[in-house]
């Protein structure tokens, strides 16, 4: 279980070329979600008034000015004591391979902290070349609480709350996992097939997000706000997820801190490919998601509300995600993760390195760019710091 640092020369030469389609169509059973559009902003960037987005648990209308009123069924919170990992397993959350998972939860001692979200990476496939060419961690694996807890002990610069480097020692740690691969975003079952090969993977990503986010949601009632994180396949997760997220804590301000998940535009088709694959519903207010990932970036600045902070970081010629975008050849792919700047609004900012390894925030100690270590440019992010800006080049 793991970060993917690498793919099959194959599986980047497939993308390089736009990969094939799969012969084999999506499963019709995903749910449309509705947009936030009609959302009205507080100050802080939380939201006040009907929010046109279904409920994860009920699949019904939450109105975010009513959100002590139930719609549906009374979840429950989770039972974890402050201060240890506690695995959870989680009715409704799948691998690809069908079996059953759960999350990780270490609460804080103040009710009030801000609830971090770490959603796991591990490659991604959609069609038979890559995900019978190994472009997907986990696929076939059973993720417990020993693989989960082997995964958090490699981020200490997120979860040890002892080192005075760590901007989020003191908030609600929740350890989403990664065994589906679609970027935390899909609902299909599908099988693939190559010469005397097959496997049929569940896709159901977007699915595991909306079963695990009711019962959060009812642990950490008084937290003062949500910072979704993820690396990677995780880091798309989080642009991706937005929506659900905005559903479960309708009235939080959401934060977003996106290592490594850098929204270029793929060659050829990648794109859409992936979205037919796994059956991705993006927010109808999404305008363009579709036919071009770079979009979500004025979508997520419209909906997060104008305190709420976007935090990109990435690697300038990363070499994973020039593989899984098609763009191999490292200055045409620095040229594009430099051209996503101009595109960015004022709360949204980026933390580049130079070179071409892949997810920051799993580097002990983290690098710096122009001087200045991810841990401090981290924590003016968590803090609101107005020093907060780009770094790099």
């Amino acid at each position: 279980m793991g970060w993917r640092s690498s793919l099959l020369v194959a599986v980047g030469l497939l993308v390089a070329c736009g990969s094939a389609e799969s012969a084999f169509a999506p499963s019709p059973d995903g749910e449309t979600r509705a947009d936030a559009s009609n959302s009205s902003r507080d100050t802080d960037g939380s939201f006040e008034g009907p929010i046109d987005e279904l409920d994860a648990s009920t699949s019904t209308p939450r109105d975010a000015g009513d959100a002590g009123r139930e719609t549906g069924p009374v979840v429950p919170p989770l039972v974890a004591p402050a201060g240890a990992w506690t695995y959870v397993p989680i009715p409704g959350m799948v691998c690809g391979n069908g079996s059953g998972t759960g999350i990780a939860v270490n609460p804080s001692t103040d009710p009030s902290a801000p609830v971090f979200f770490l959603l796991m990476g591990g490659g991604a496939c959609w069609d038979d070349v890559t995900c019978l060419g190994g472009a997907a961690a986990n696929l076939e694996d059973n993720i417990d609480e020993t693989a989960i807890r082997a995964d958090i002990a490699r981020f200490p610069v997120l979860f040890d709350r002892a080192r005075t480097d760590n901007a989020f020692a003191k908030a609600h740690y929740v350890f989403v996992p990664y065994c589906t691969g679609d970027l935390h975003a899909g609902n299909a079952k599908k099988t693939y097939r190559f010469l005397t090969k097959s496997q049929t993977i569940e896709h159901r990503g977007a699915r595991n997000v909306e079963a695990l986010l009711p019962s959060v949601a009812a642990t950490f009632p008084a937290s003062n706000k949500v910072i979704l994180g993820g690396g990677s396949a995780g880091g798309f997760g989080t642009m991706l997820n937005y929506h659900r997220f905005r559903a479960a804590f309708p009235s939080t301000r959401i934060d977003i801190l996106n290592d490594s998940g850098t929204p270029v535009e793929p060659t050829g088709n990648i794109w859409q490919n992936m979205q037919s694959a796994w059956n991705m519903t993006l927010p109808a207010s999404c305008a363009n998601c579709t036919s071009d990932v770079r979009a979500v970036l004025p979508y997520l600045d419209a909906q997060m509300g104008p305190n709420a902070r976007f935090a990109l970081l990435s690697y300038t010629q990363d070499r994973t995600i020039r593989a899984f975008t098609g763009i191999l050849v490292p200055q045409q792919y620095e040229s594009a993760v430099l051209g996503l700047r101009p595109r960015l609004s004022p709360r949204q900012k980026t933390f580049y390195v130079e070179g071409d390894d892949h997810v920051i925030i799993r580097r002990d100690p983290p690098p710096s760019a122009a001087g200045v270590p991810a841990a401090t440019w981290l924590r003016r992010f968590a803090t609101d710091d107005p020093a907060w800006d780009h770094v790099g080049p």
